[in-house]
């Protein structure tokens, strides 16, 4: 389970990228026999410097041998070619002895604490003596020359570890100039801020796996699927300039997100800017004023594109782009398609049709690199992820275009999964697994994973009982699947809190005295705040009403794609307020979420929870559920359940029949079928005081009427 790499003996091995696979493996065979703790990265790092990127094949980190940097070169049987040798080995360790040197733990006075040692590896031994210092053998030599190598303490380790593995850009420092009292909301995320840089190592793997084919990346909110694939996008980018990369979302607000990573990354890597005309960001759908994936795959097979007014009135407004992908699918089917795309990375790849994923893979070039991440509980739309098998449909023969996600012949993972959930904080994902899934609803379970074994995968251990269908169980959070400062921080009934108001002016009211206070007294930003509004459908009168009220405590907000930005959901001085969608794939400090009984609505059960999932792991601390009548009643005794069992999941694992119930009872209607349910419910209600008051005799009622009415009204209880 997990994001694990290949471990032999204490040996880990993540496999990036190589240009020379034969010597990659031999290497590994070599190292496989050596005992010693610590990794082997595989094509990786790439180290920017003043000229131009240095490569690395292969780096080793361990306590036996400290750092050691492995070079692939072909023929070393001349005087001329060791020179050439010699001069590459100088430019490596420059470049590396860079990058070490800016660590502090590293230093000792003005040189580094560490040797590095550049070895050359070559099929024949090099004739005659070396320069100084330059190290070249065969794979047949390396045991002894690495036996010779100094050790370093296990300090040191560590401090090597942490340089090799820092994302050190992954987000602009927030100076936080108003923080000045110690214990203020603002102090304790300039303390989480500080702490969250050197929790990468687990990314940085993810990141740098990079297999010849299809790879899937399953995960929490808030454990870093985005941060992974900007990761391996600049990775990719750096290590094959000349490809067409592409990566793709359905949110819009993502794409500040991305650009802002990605160029980080590639400063990193290459210390330069990113060449955006071959690393591109592009929207799925696209729109009349930017280029997306749909409409560049419809160009490029000379087929018509399709926009949003057409795909409503021909589709239905939840099913538009995957009308419009399976009608182009079907004519691009038809022709010989156009390969335009070297590696293709989809963000929220549960919101997109699976046609899309198929005209994706017969538009990527062989070996059809194609990255995929989602989170199973954040489909908030019509579809639902199926397996790669029918993900990317079938060939001619009707085998499936991709049979499983084994590891390639590298080792590189094709499947993994990222348990450790870096943005919330364990008591507010205890929540909102507990309401995702129903699992203390009165009236039972709302849906469940098809495999109970995933809740291991996402960070969960049983407390009590046993994870198998028809047994009760006791899931809690492990320790090491969140970071140890939301404890050491947070308290769980300050990180999530419920409340229920008469109206909703007497909500919004509320909403707006609390963000008041929180940019006044507990020292966050406005950037730090996000309310997110639960029902889409009502969501600008609703912003409407909240932004008079925020007007009337001094502070600006904008509704995120409509006074604000559609690219990006932040505006500095101003309070965000967005639907659920464009809350997707963003974060804050604080979030309250508006009109949270829209999310208990018996019509749409599956579509409610999700949403109320999603918007609740969008808090990095603290989450402000708000909402009213008796469906927030019902949620808030959810909340209490989930407190009362000590953040704990109780519940019995549904058996493969119940699965099946629950996905029959509890699917989302359409509009139509709510208002048909609406018009019966007003027409029982009629007829139901009819008979109280007398109107209507129950004599006067066939009795295969009435007996049918009592059979189908029975609760299972009864029954």
């Amino acid at each position: 389970m997990g994001a694990r790499p290949i471990t032999t003996h204490m040996l880990e091995i993540v496999t990036g990228q190589s240009r020379n696979a034969p010597a990659e493996r031999e290497l590994i065979r070599v190292l496989q026999t050596v005992p010693m703790s610590g990794t082997l990265y595989i094509g990786y790092p790439i180290i920017g410097s003043t000229d131009e990127p240095v490569t690395i094949d292969a780096l080793l980190t361990t306590n036996e041998h400290g750092v050691v940097i492995f070079d692939y070169a072909g023929d070393a049987s001349s005087p001329e070619l060791v020179s050439q040798i010699s001069d590459r080995q100088n430019d490596i360790h420059a470049a590396i002895y860079q990058k070490l040197f800016s660590h502090k733990p590293l230093r000792s006075g003005r040189t580094l604490a560490i040797p590095v040692q550049v070895i050359t590896l070559t099929p024949i031994d090099p004739p005659g003596a070396l320069p100084a210092e330059t190290i070249i053998t065969t794979a047949g030599g390396l045991r002894s020359v690495l036996k010779a190598l100094p050790s370093i303490s296990a300090d040191l380790f560590r401090s090597v570890n942490a340089a090799i593995q820092r994302i050190a850009t992954i987000k602009p420092a927030n100076k936080r100039m108003k923080v000045s009292k110690s214990g203020s909301r603002g102090a304790i995320m300039q303390r989480i801020e500080r702490e969250i840089a050197n929790l990468d190592q687990w990314q940085k793997k993810a990141a740098i796996e990079s297999p010849d084919g299809p790879q899937r990346i399953r995960g929490l909110a808030g454990s870093g699927k985005t941060v992974v694939l900007a990761l391996k996008a600049a990775y990719l980018h750096a290590r094959n300039p000349q490809w067409n990369i592409i990566v793709t979302f359905n949110t819009r607000a993502l794409y500040q997100q991305f650009q802002d990573l990605i160029r980080r990354f590639c400063f990193e890597q290459l210390n330069d800017e990113p060449d955006w005309t071959k690393l591109r960001l592009l929207h799925a759908w696209g729109s009349g004023r930017q280029p997306g994936v749909y409409s560049e795959i419809a160009s490029s097979n000379g087929l018509v594109v399709r926009d949003f007014a057409y795909a409503r009135q021909m589709f239905s407004y939840a099913t538009a782009f995957g009308g419009v992908c399976d009608e182009l699918l079907a004519g691009v089917e038809s022709r010989t398609p156009t390969e335009i795309f070297d590696a293709v990375l989809i963000d929220e790849a549960q919101d997109l049709p699976p046609s899309f994923f198929e005209l994706i893979y017969l538009s990527t070039r062989d070996p059809k690199r194609i990255v995929w991440a989602y989170d199973e509980l954040q489909n908030l739309g019509a579809y639902t992820m199926v397996p790669p098998a029918e993900l990317f449909g079938s060939k001619a023969d009707g085998s499936p275009r991709v049979a499983d996600l084994q590891p390639d012949a590298t080792g590189a993972r094709r499947d993994i999964i990222l348990p450790v959930c870096y943005r919330n904080t364990p008591w507010a994902l205890t929540v909102a697994h507990s309401l995702g899934f129903g699992i203390y609803r009165r009236e039972g379970l709302i849906q469940f994973f098809d495999d109970p074994n995933l809740w291991f995968d996402v960070g969960y251990a049983v407390a009590e009982g046993a994870l198998e269908p028809g047994a009760e169980v006791t899931l809690a959070r492990r320790p090491d699947a969140s970071p140890r400062y939301f404890r050491e921080l947070l308290t769980p009934d300050d990180a999530v809190q419920f409340h229920t108001f008469n109206t909703k002016q007497e909500q919004v009211t509320w909403v707006a005295q609390q963000i008041k206070h929180n940019v006044t007294e507990d020292e966050l930003d406005e950037k730090d705040i996000v309310v997110i509004l639960a029902d889409a459908l009502t969501a600008k009168k609703e912003a409407a009403r909240l932004i008079e009220a925020l007007d009337l405590q001094g502070l600006s907000a904008h509704l995120a794609g409509v006074t604000g930005s559609v690219d990006q959901l932040f505006e500095d001085g101003s309070i965000a307020i967005t639907g659920i969608f464009r809350a997707k794939g963003n974060e804050a400090p604080m979030v309250y979420i508006v009109n949270a009984d829209y999310c208990a609505s018996p019509y749409i059960p599956i579509k409610g929870r999700n949403t109320l999932f999603t918007a609740i792991t969008r808090s990095r601390a603290w989450a402000r559920v708000c909402g009213t009548g008796s469906g927030m009643a019902s949620l808030t005794a959810e909340l209490q359940a989930v407190r009362d069992n000590e953040y704990r999941l109780r519940f019995r694992v549904p058996t493969t029949e119940e699965l099946g119930k629950l996905r029959r009872i509890h699917r989302d209607m359409s509009k139509a079928e709510i208002e048909e349910v609406e018009r019966i419910q007003t027409a029982l209600t009629a007829f139901s005081n009819k008979l109280k008051t007398g109107e209507i005799a129950k004599e006067h009622l066939p009795k295969e009427l009435i007996r049918d009415l009592a059979t189908l009204l029975k609760s299972d209880d009864e029954e």
